[in-house]
């Protein structure tokens, strides 16, 4: 049997991907190669965004209990170095990092306030690989390098060390039945279907933008050879909830200095500031009005900066009649 006939593959992304908020996508593998598959791991190799999750939630047919409590407990010991790490990174962060690390929780804060989402603290994509679990080796030297810089009266010390003697008694238990040494891999049997749940934040967008999210899927038959599949899909995101909005806001401000200048016929004229937030009020509302949902479906909308951009310079120029046809109807 040929390579790529050995196991199925069917990558499913979300239908609907806007950026700056969470999404999912899910990696169905079958096998069918007719044999026991051993060692089978999957990974992400291009993505569109920040990776929030790996393998929480499996689900699987005919999947050993061993199996399943060992990829738990290996996530659990995960979650306590990440933990671990976030605490020591916060009381040792540098001028700088603190600089760029408030520059990138203030645009996911902005960003969450039109996406109903709250912003999340993430781990840096340079540390992300570091404190992951692959060998009974990174268990012991997270433990020593991360964890034992816990505090006396934390907590997480012990139950990283509970967790770690539960996962050697699991791992042990699988080498008898399978002669093997440790892996963080799954075995599939023949026939059963695994998915392998990730979820994303998508990227911070203006406009549409089209990426492709490409998945590895590793794994072994009855020699120690390591065969390889890749799935590529490619999506679509739309951008961000608050692309339009911002747009709008810009556009009114560059709408009404226009409408100044024309008026006054100087540049430098004062300004009106109370007019000028009016401006922008009203170009927030109406790009918000006329912003794009799937949900809705309305006569004129627009999607990105752009028509946001045009949205708020038109409201920005015609403020006061507006205003005035606004009034007449209230």
């Amino acid at each position: 049997m040929k390579e790529s006939e050995c196991i199925s593959i069917n990558l499913i992304p979300q239908e609907y991907i806007a950026g700056s908020q969470e999404y999912s996508v899910s990696l169905n593998v079958t096998n069918i190669s007719g044999k026991q598959i051993s060692d089978l791991q999957v990974f992400n190799t291009l993505c569109a965004g920040r990776e929030l999750s790996i393998n929480d939630d499996l689900d699987a047919t005919n999947l050993t209990e061993l199996e399943d409590k060992k990829r738990k407990l290996i996530r659990e010991l995960e979650r306590g170095v990440e933990s671990a790490y976030a605490r020591k990174r916060r009381k040792k962060i540098t001028f700088p990092e603190a600089i760029a690390f408030v520059l990138v929780e203030t645009i996911d804060v902005y960003a969450s306030l039109f996406s109903k989402k709250k912003a999340q603290p993430m781990t840096p994509y340079w540390a992300e690989e570091a404190l992951k679990i692959d060998e009974w080796e990174d268990v012991e030297r997270l433990e020593n390098e991360v964890i034992s810089f816990e505090p006396e009266d934390s907590f997480l010390p012990k139950a990283y060390s509970i967790n770690k003697a539960k996962l050697k008694r699991v791992i042990e238990r699988l080498e008898k039945v399978q002669g093997k040494e440790f892996s963080k891999g799954i075995s599939l049997p023949v026939g059963s279907t695994i998915t392998f749940p990730f979820s994303y934040r998508a990227p911070h967008l203006l406009k549409s933008k089209k990426m492709d999210v490409t998945f590895k899927a590793t794994y072994k038959l009855d020699d120690d050879v390591v065969h390889t599949r890749t799935a590529t899909s490619r999506v679509t995101l739309l951008p961000s909830a608050f692309a339009v909005p911002t747009g709008g806001m810009i556009g009114a401000v560059v709408g009404f200095v226009i409408k100044q200048t024309l008026m006054s016929g100087n540049a430098n004229a004062i300004i009106n500031w109370a007019v000028l937030g009016g401006s922008v009020a009203l170009g927030l509302v109406i790009s918000l009005l006329a912003s794009r949902k799937p949900e809705t479906t309305k006569a004129i909308t627009v999607e990105d900066f752009t028509g946001g951009l045009i949205i708020g310079v038109l409201a920005g120029l015609y403020s006061q009649s507006i205003l005035s046809k606004l009034q007449s109807l209230l």
